[in-house]
């Protein structure tokens, strides 16, 4: 039997030729590539989808004490076939949120300043699941916290200055139905994390 010799350099050359020449047309097709979401915690400007929400089975709970955002985004929500339930912050946010969280909604809803500092923590330790912020922000966002604010109510909490004078008159009805919409499209839309503004 006659054994062919190859150098080690001439080997090398082989290898790579067959390589190069078998590599791309036997490889499996690369997938698409991911839409990158928005980098978290940026502020972009938003307006509230023109078509109704279709939220057929959705169960929110919305945690906080302005009225008004409630009963904008209650409007909202059962016109979208969501079923909304409320939990007043009264002294204890940290406890509201807590209840909200234990009932396992598909979205637990911030509503107000009141309840900034109890999502801060909270909701860095639960990132597999999202959260809605309505007129306020997380001085900090994570990925899983979207914001939706306006002149008026870019409450940060206490552990950061807010973006410009508050103004408890701003948190209309109008304002929570459009910020529930809005919020829900993003993160219907897998945009998370961000702070949208509707007045920009």
């Amino acid at each position: 039997m006659t054994h062919l010799r190859i150098p080690a350099l001439g080997l090398l050359a082989l290898v790579a030729a067959c390589l190069a020449a078998c590599g791309p047309a036997d490889a499996p097709a690369a997938s698409p590539a991911r839409e990158v979401a928005p980098e978290p915690g940026r502020t972009i400007p938003v307006t509230p989808p023109g078509e109704p929400l279709d939220l057929a089975g959705w169960r929110i709970v919305v945690v906080g004490d302005a009225a008004d955002l409630v009963d904008g985004a209650r409007g909202v929500a059962e016109g979208a076939g969501a079923e909304l339930s409320e939990i007043p912050a009264g002294d204890d946010p940290d406890g509201a949120l807590a209840a909200a969280i234990g009932a396992d909604p598909d979205l637990v809803v911030g509503v107000g300043e009141g309840v900034v500092d109890a999502f801060s923590f909270e909701t860095a330790q639960r990132l597999d699941r999202d959260f809605l912020l309505l007129g306020a922000q997380l001085a900090e966002p994570t990925a899983n916290v979207t914001a939706v604010i306006w002149e008026g109510a870019t409450s940060r909490g206490s552990a950061a200055s807010a973006d410009g004078d508050l103004d408890p008159a701003s948190a209309t009805p109008a304002r929570g139905a459009d910020a529930l919409a809005a919020g829900i499209a993003s993160i219907r839309a897998g945009e998370t994390g961000i702070v949208l503004d509707l007045d920009d």
